[in-house]
């Protein structure tokens, strides 16, 4: 094998390796991610917001980033401040009901919003994090 064969391998060879592992952080800085400060219980105590910091292995410029009013617009290689994702749960019997993408929270974060009978989204600031259980409080019309 030639040298500049070899070469070329090796940089072939690393570069799917890189892939590889890019993919591969798109699941675990989720399923790795550990919980960020304490939940947030609902008025009703009918559902909780936990947030969560992802388990990042690369450098945060290698972790597109998403604006919550468009999730086609992606910007890459950007400075995250402090990066979260929220994790909505059935604070009754502790399922799963919702869970969003990572965003900065310094750019799009706010307090809690419970959502209503019209409109029975969970959010914090811009970011949607699922829709209020159907027997819950909030949810149901009087």
């Amino acid at each position: 094998m030639s040298r500049q064969r070899r070469l070329v391998m090796i940089v072939l060879g690393l570069v799917v390796f890189y892939i590889g592992l890019w993919a591969a952080s798109q699941w675990w800085e989720k399923a790795l991610a550990i919980p960020y400060g304490d939940a947030d219980i609902s008025p009703d105590g009918c559902v909780r917001v936990q947030a969560f910091r992802p388990y990042w292995v690369l450098p945060n410029s290698f972790h597109p980033q998403f604006h919550p009013d468009d999730p086609q617009d992606l910007s890459w290689f950007i400075r995250w401040e402090s990066p979260a994702f929220f994790r909505l749960y059935d604070n009754r019997d502790g399922q799963l009901l919702g869970e969003s993408e990572i965003y900065d929270l310094t750019a799009h974060g706010a307090p809690v919003s419970w959502g209503s009978r019209g409109h029975p989204t969970v959010m914090v600031g811009l970011i949607q994090i699922g829709d209020l259980p159907p027997d819950c409080a909030r949810n149901r019309p009087y």
